[in-house]
């Protein structure tokens, strides 16, 4: 799928391939690569009714009928119709109020672009959307490799009441959502404050910060709607770090559940951190350091920095991912010292061979170097594989320059709007001007005062 995005923030113009394996934002400060990122999250994560002519048509037909037949058509419209609805969410997705939506983003617009693969990945997938009601098992169904779309029911009654249509109007709605953006693999971001999420997720609680939003809005009048605080969604946090507080405070459920790259997790927790991140039996996290014995469980707020950042990294690798899973993370050299930033980037590239996606906003020339040096070896692996293993690079972590897209922001002359452009990425890798230029003036004034003193 392709995002065409215009006049988000700064951002006058950005087009991105969502099905690439391997992304990377980069570019100065202040021009808008977590804007983006915030707003590619919410495209796969938000789950709200979204109004659709063609799906209102479909109720009816499956209301008679109980089935029908998936076209292309059908899938666009509904996607398009998504991307038309983004614009009312803006406020929920980046925490602000409605005059910042109307100041930033007045001019905003969102256009989503289904490619063949995409809907061929569509009807291959099987979809199931289904509920129970004591006994009744319903819901809506299609098969892998399929385009009938069926009511499924089990029960004495297998029609569909009338006073059921608005429930199934929600249902088809959010079958659409699973079959067109979650069916694939899920998405998950890991934000700035991801370094801080478990250490303050008691402080921080979602649920106790809406409350306390809401009766404090509220506190001048005689009576308290609970209801209407309830349903209210507050704009505290931005949508991913609400998602983020969300899993925070599930851990003990989140737990349970063994992810497809539980090994890769162990890599980072041996190779990198020298220990164990762990969840207790309460859903708090700890760590278990290799230097000072298994018996030593130290609460994450006492851990060093490079615990706190990666363990969010960890935790989601361990007991969320899915095959086929978007994951965008903002800058995360965070924290980091160069060589840990290098295995990072090493991991990353494993994982994109795995079937993840991911998308990597950063200003780190060690990740960049690092990225440029995989696709190189990627490159030579087929002339001299012995030369690349003797450099330390395993096969699995090689990486092809077509699987790789790299977004370059920053000001033109202006200085007020940008377009964002895609970089080209060669055998050789590629090349981040605004990064070169620093290091090659940082290297020019090093040298000219290293002259200056050898002279003496």
């Amino acid at each position: 799928m392709i995002a065409e995005i215009s006049y988000l923030g700064a951002i006058r113009k950005a087009v991105v391939d969502l099905q690439k394996p391997l992304t990377l934002f980069c570019g100065p400060n202040s021009t808008g690569k977590t804007y983006l990122s915030y707003l590619l999250y919410a495209i796969f994560e938000n789950t709200d009714y979204v109004e659709s002519k063609g799906l209102d048509k479909i109720v009816k037909h499956f209301y008679e009928y109980k089935e029908f037949t998936l076209n292309r058509e059908l899938v666009e419209n509904f996607i398009q119709d998504v991307a038309a609805s983004m614009k009312a969410k803006l406020g929920s997705i980046f925490g602000i109020g409605d005059l910042a939506v109307d100041k930033l983003f007045s001019q905003f617009e969102l256009s989503l672009i289904l490619s063949d693969r995409d809907y061929e990945r569509i009807l291959e997938s099987p979809c199931r959307l289904i509920s129970k009601n004591g006994e009744k098992e319903f819901g809506i169904v299609k098969d892998a490799s399929s385009d009938k779309v069926i009511y499924h029911m089990n029960g004495e009654n297998s029609t569909i009441g009338r006073d059921s249509l608005m429930g199934l109007r929600l249902m088809i709605n959010h079958f659409f959502r699973l079959l067109c953006f979650r069916n694939s693999g899920g998405v998950r971001m890991l934000t700035v404050e991801r370094n801080s999420i478990y250490t303050f997720k008691t402080e921080l609680s979602l649920g106790r910060n809406e409350l306390i939003d809401r009766i404090q809005q509220k506190s001048d009048r005689s009576e308290l709607d609970i209801l209407d605080m309830v349903n209210s969604s507050s704009r505290r946090y931005p949508l991913a770090v609400r998602s983020s507080l969300r899993i925070a405070n599930d851990l003990e459920n989140v737990q349970k559940f063994n992810s497809p790259y539980y090994e890769i997790a162990e890599l980072i927790e041996k190779g990198i951190l020298q220990g164990q991140v762990k969840i207790t039996r309460t859903g708090d996290v700890e760590f278990v350091s290799d230097k000072v014995g298994k018996t030593k469980h130290l609460p994450i707020h006492l851990t060093s920095s490079i615990v706190k950042t990666m363990s969010s990294l960890v935790i989601y690798l361990k007991h969320i991912a899915r095959n086929g899973d978007l994951l965008i993370i903002d800058e995360p050299e965070m924290n980091f010292h160069p060589n840990v930033q290098i295995s990072l980037m090493q991991i990353f590239a494993i994982l994109t061979k795995l079937d993840l996606r991911i998308i990597i906003s950063t200003h780190s020339d060690y990740m960049i170097r690092e990225v440029n040096n995989l696709i190189m070896a990627g490159t030579i692996y087929a002339k001299d594989a012995q030369l690349i293993k003797e450099l330390g690079y395993d096969e699995n972590m090689l990486l092809n320059k077509n699987d790789i897209a790299v977004k370059y922001f920053n000001y033109g002359k202006l200085k007020r709007l940008l377009d964002v452009v895609d970089v080209k990425v060669e055998d050789d890798g590629f090349a981040i001007e605004s990064i070169d230029s620093t290091i090659s003036k940082q290297n020019r004034i090093t040298e000219t005062l290293f002259d200056y003193l050898q002279e003496d």
